[in-house]
């Protein structure tokens, strides 16, 4: 069990370098990188947003500002991952200039292993919890 007067930044360093560390060793095997994962769930998470004629969603733009990086930098990822099959995209119905970002069933399948290393890091860091604090981020809010 973990010492319980850690502080807050402590913790958040040793799930830092758990996470980074489970990447490493499982990079290799997904055929994904940390930086490709992220895109992946920046695209999900613009899949799960209402889309309307006013609030199209899903396009580069959107994935720019979730991820806080630079256009030319987020258009050769997506190009990269679409070539990998991971991406589609289609046009914008409401913008003729745009393109629609989704992921495919490989791409959704990938981020999903992906998501499985945070899941496990989680539940390695919480069994090292007090069982209080264990239980506080198990609630759903």
């Amino acid at each position: 069990m973990m010492d319980v007067k850690v502080t807050l930044e402590q913790f958040l360093q040793l799930a830092h370098r758990r996470c980074q560390r489970s990447w490493a060793e499982l990079s290799a095997e997904l055929r994904l990188s940390h930086n490709e994962f992220e895109y992946l769930r920046a695209i999900r998470d613009q899949e799960d947003k209402t889309t309307d004629k006013d609030n199209h969603g899903q396009h580069l733009q959107d994935v720019v500002n979730d991820l806080g990086v630079r256009k030319s930098s987020a258009s050769a990822m997506v190009l990269k991952l679409e070539d990998r099959g991971l991406v589609a995209r289609f046009p914008c119905r409401y913008d003729a200039r745009a393109q629609h970002i989704i992921l495919t069933e490989a791409g959704q399948a990938l981020l999903m292993s992906g998501e499985r290393v945070y899941e496990a890091v989680a539940r390695e860091l919480a069994s090292e919890l007090p069982g209080s604090i264990a239980r506080a981020f198990d609630q759903k809010g």
